[in-house]
């Protein structure tokens, strides 16, 4: 968001002296007071005839400030005072949204600030600025400041030269930044309770710092200058601060938190305790600054925190379904200092991985006129219809904004409730289609785009992909027609080759599945490893590349984390893989996340491994999955037309003990299709493995095994006695269990009797007069 820009000229409250001036000094400048006299009889009759006026005038006051001022006292005063009259004849809120003179002025008067002698200034305190000898500076300094905040953010950044400009300039925005904080109430010898103004100067620089953070791509060097930790204490002492000199603080925050980056450095120093405080105090009577508190708070909670206030959140998303349909109609897509990206930002996060979130706003979100569900997603469409040709261009606001936009279509194609809607309209199809098919998002400038978004391409495929409309969708309805001959050769063709293994992760889990990735290198003699960093590249095609590789994968191990669920592409690649493809799935659950949502339907009876502290200390875990994958593949059939099926070649997998101590030089040989190759049942416990073993083989998922937490064979068998009792009554009583263990799920009652089954199997092949003795069955410890 960007400061709301005033449309009067108003010259600051204190003004500069009337200074008696020397004649000598005056001859000796007078050219340049000659020239000042010159443009202020300029004709500004023409639009191009008052940026023409404009642009001189800003080179000789950039000629005039770098004199020193008490060399220069007749230039600075009579400068000063021309000030307001040539803003206002040269129109400059108009001339300023042509990029060359936004540039022009925005650079020239950071480079002035940044001169030693207006550093002098910045520097005093605010009792020395207030000193006569220093007032020379004062309308300086504040109509520097001013215009440099009114066209910064009509810069788009788009090139490397414009942000290494901010760049050079660090230092100064560093010195402003400590300007600010030594103004605050907690640095002050004095202040009220209430209503401490920080002054003119301070909230000019204030919306200088406002409006640079409002271009997102500049933030890291923001950062760097420690904004983040300074505006968050800042906040903390909103309430002590009058109106106009708290305005900024919030706002600031909220462009930091609208790059990842900053979220994460405002995360670290508490921000949203601090904000939820500021939101309590009630200090603020408008719309606006309240409306962008809860806009904070959604970019910096996580989706489960959002949750937690549904009523709350109802509120919010009316209001920013409103600002995006009220800044699609304004000037430069802009409403009350918002850009129509910033309430699309916000949207594509939340409708990420809360499916309810998407849903009331396409049903129940009360707006302005009142719209049904085919009008607000008219109201999306027809902004994409209008940032369409933003490739073709080089302002990355708006290549931003058509890059929300398609990810919001996205999550709106994941709900078959909407997909008829999507596919009825034809231009809109023609438009992504245009998307996939076009090769110019190659040639689009580096940007940023929050860690909630993909790529305008991927999620145009996405989008595509969900509606049945891609290559891939095509090809799984056509293996229909394909001729069991078809399926019988390709089995001969691939007779000899080992199965695959395919990782799906996000590459924010990079580091975890690069040490997954190397355990499982280990196993090479027993199955072959597709991952994109190995498969993809200089692959035109990333989507087809990874399609593939899933196709021809025996199991595909999914890495599983809150970034894995809400990135959009995880979860084509999950849904794909269990819905279309039918996939075996190993998911691997890392640290403290709990499927939930699309994910968590999808997850229901499926065996799991998780990490929860680091790879390496988690030594039973690593043995589990390693395990659990050739187990897993011993046990994998091909599917073919639904009626035919070959058995991939089982290869003579070495399974991992789980017991530690014997990891580095003991082996189980063994292959899990039969039970013979455990220990009799007398000898299992659950540092063995038999025990893992033998869920393992019953395909019974993880948190069975998990909820029965069996220590030995012996309790197995005693209870398996008990259940063959009465099989409904453990049920019922475990059904509880499950529930209170994983946070509320149902129990999949198909699993507890396939798991009731196999232990009174179990039971059977091990009454006491029968138990296995056979030492020809035992495993060999090799």
């Amino acid at each position: 968001m960007a400061e709301e820009l005033i449309t009067d000229i108003i010259d600051p409250p204190e003004s500069i002296l009337d200074e008696v001036l020397d004649e000598t000094e005056t001859s000796a400048y007078q050219p340049l007071i000659d020239r000042l006299e010159k443009l202020k009889a300029l004709p500004t009759k023409t639009s191009q005839l008052k940026k023409e006026m404009w642009s001189q005038f800003l080179v000789l006051w950039c000629e005039i400030l770098q004199i020193p001022p008490s060399d220069a006292q007749s230039c600075y005063v009579k400068c000063a005072h021309a000030l307001p009259r040539l803003i206002n004849a040269s129109n400059f809120l108009f001339i300023r949204k042509d990029v060359n003179i936004a540039r022009n002025s925005c650079f020239s008067c950071i480079t002035q600030l940044n001169h030693p002698n207006m550093r002098y200034f910045l520097q005093l305190t605010t009792e020395q600025q207030d000193l006569p000898a220093n007032k020379i500076y004062y309308k300086h300094i504040y109509y520097l400041l001013r215009i440099a905040t009114q066209t910064v953010s009509f810069l788009p950044f788009s090139t490397v030269e414009d942000r290494q400009f901010i760049e050079k300039h660090a230092d100064l925005y560093r010195l402003l930044i400590e300007k600010i904080e030594e103004s605050m109430p907690d640095h002050c010898q004095t202040v009220e309770e209430k209503n401490h103004s920080l002054g003119i100067i301070i909230s000019r620089v204030l919306g200088l710092l406002w409006n640079t953070a409002d271009r997102t791509v500049l933030i890291p060097i923001l950062l760097r200058c420690d904004l983040a930790k300074k505006s968050v204490g800042w906040l903390a002492q909103a309430s002590k601060l009058t109106a106009n000199s708290r305005r900024p603080l919030i706002s600031i925050i909220h462009n930091i938190a609208r790059h990842d980056d900053g979220v994460d450095e405002l995360n670290k120093y508490g921000a949203i305790e601090i904000i939820k405080q500021y939101q309590k105090t009630k200090i603020e009577k408008n719309d606006a600054p309240i409306l962008i508190t809860s806009m904070v708070l959604a970019l910096l909670s996580t989706p489960e925190e959002l949750k937690r206030d549904q009523q709350g959140m109802n509120i919010v998303l009316n209001q920013l379904l409103q600002l995006v349909i009220n800044a699609a109609k304004g000037d430069r897509y802009r409403r009350d200092g918002f850009h129509v990206s910033e309430p699309l930002c916000v949207l594509v996060k939340m409708f990420v991985v809360e499916e309810r979130t998407l849903d009331f706003i396409l049903c129940h979100a009360e707006t302005r006129p009142p719209l049904d569900t085919h009008s607000k997603i008219r109201v999306f469409a027809s902004l994409l219809f209008k940032f369409a040709d933003a490739l073709n261009g080089t302002d990355l606001l708006e290549q931003f904004t058509l890059t929300a936009l398609l990810n919001i279509f996205w999550s709106i194609s994941f709900q078959q409730s909407y997909s008829a809607e999507l596919i009825q309209d034809q231009e809109f199809i023609a438009a992504i289609r245009r998307f996939v098919e076009d090769d110019q998002e190659n040639e689009v400038l580096e940007q940023y785009k929050p860690r909630s978004m993909e790529g305008v391409k991927e999620a145009a495929h996405g989008i595509l992909h969900n509606l049945k409309l891609d290559s891939k969708h095509e090809l799984v309805l056509n293996r229909e027609n394909i001729s069991a001959d078809d399926f019988i050769s390709d089995a001969i063709e691939r007779k000899s080759a080992k199965p695959s293994i395919m990782i799906s992760y996000c590459h924010a889990d990079n580091p975890f599945c690069s040490q997954v990735y190397d355990l499982l290198c280990k196993h090479s003699d027993a199955f072959d490893i597709w991952i994109d960093r190995t498969h993809c590249q200089g692959v035109e095609d990333l989507w087809e590349s990874i399609a593939d590789g899933m196709e021809q994968a025996s199991i595909i191990v999914c890495l599983l984390s809150g970034q894995y669920f809400e990135s959009k592409s995880c979860r084509k690649e999950f849904i794909y893989a269990t819905d279309s493809l039918k996939k075996k799935i190993l998911p691997v659950l890392i640290e403290q996340f709990e499927p939930k949502g699309w994910l968590g339907i999808r997850m229901t009876g499926i065996k799991y491994v998780r990490f929860r502290g680091s790879f390496e200390l988690e030594q039973n875990k690593i043995t589990e999955l390693v395990n659990t994958v050739l187990s897993s593949l011993s046990s994998t059939k091909v599917l073919v037309n639904e009626n035919l099926s070959t058995q991939p070649p089982i290869s003579h997998a070495t399974l991992l003990p789980l017991h530690e101590s014997s990891i580095s030089t003991n082996t189980i040989t063994a292959q899990l299709t039969s039970l013979d190759a455990l220990r009799p049942v007398d000898q299992w416990t659950s540092t063995s493995g038999d025990i893992h073993m033998w869920f393992a083989y019953n395909q019974l998922s993880t948190q069975f095994r998990d909820l029965f937490n069996f220590q030995t064979g012996e309790e197995m068998l005693n209870y398996a006695q008990m259940l063959v009792k009465d099989r409904e009554k453990h049920m019922n009583t475990y059904a509880r269990i499950f529930a209170q263990k994983y946070n509320g799920a149902d129990m999949p009652p198909h699993e507890f009797n396939r798991f009731a089954t196999a232990s009174e199997k179990l039971l059977r092949d091990n009454r006491p007069s029968s138990v296995k003795t056979n030492k020809s069955n035992i495993c060999t410890i090799l």
